[in-house]
């Protein structure tokens, strides 16, 4: 069963900057599963995908437009260290959603603490970056109509387990 829309995939994958730098990994226990052609993954990676076979190795080089897009140069968010619970892990790299000033939610990525206040971006940490994703295909199914219907995968390895 190839890769396709409305196939739920669990992969294992190494992401690397272009000079070979690791950005980030899947562990080996826990392989990322999502739903393909629901937006959950970058568009040139699930582009990549698309006719994989289970035990297929990949390797795709992905641009910023079709990656986390741009930089975009927008200036950082400074919240006071008040608006986070007393024990939440303020470090640099780690998201969170918030309201926007339109009361949407949108992610923030933590970029540093300087002392009361938390410097946030608004922008991914590999904005602008060229992806380098190597891995393998380890599982392919059909989703169900509630994975379809909700846009993404459920259970082990997906990023909304229910």
């Amino acid at each position: 069963m190839p890769v396709a829309d409305q196939k739920v995939v669990t992969l294992t994958y190494t992401l690397s900057d272009p000079n070979g730098k690791e950005l980030e990994r899947s562990a080996e226990d826990s392989p990322l599963t999502y739903l393909h052609g629901a937006k959950n993954i970058v568009p040139g990676l699930e582009k990549e995908l698309t006719g994989k076979e289970v035990g297929d190795d990949f390797q795709a080089v992905v641009a910023p437009e079709d990656g986390y897009g741009p930089k975009r140069g927008l200036k950082p968010v400074r919240l006071p260290r008040s608006k986070f619970a007393k024990d939440a892990e303020l470090k640099p790299g780690i998201a969170f959603m918030t309201q926007g000033p339109q009361g949407q939610s949108m992610p923030l990525w933590i970029k540093k603490v300087q002392g009361p206040t938390v410097v946030c971006s608004v922008e991914h940490p590999f904005a602008g970056l060229e992806l380098h994703f190597r891995g393998k295909i380890v599982d392919i199914r059909d989703a169900t109509e509630e994975e379809v219907e909700h846009g993404h995968a459920h259970g082990p390895g997906s990023a909304h387990d229910h």
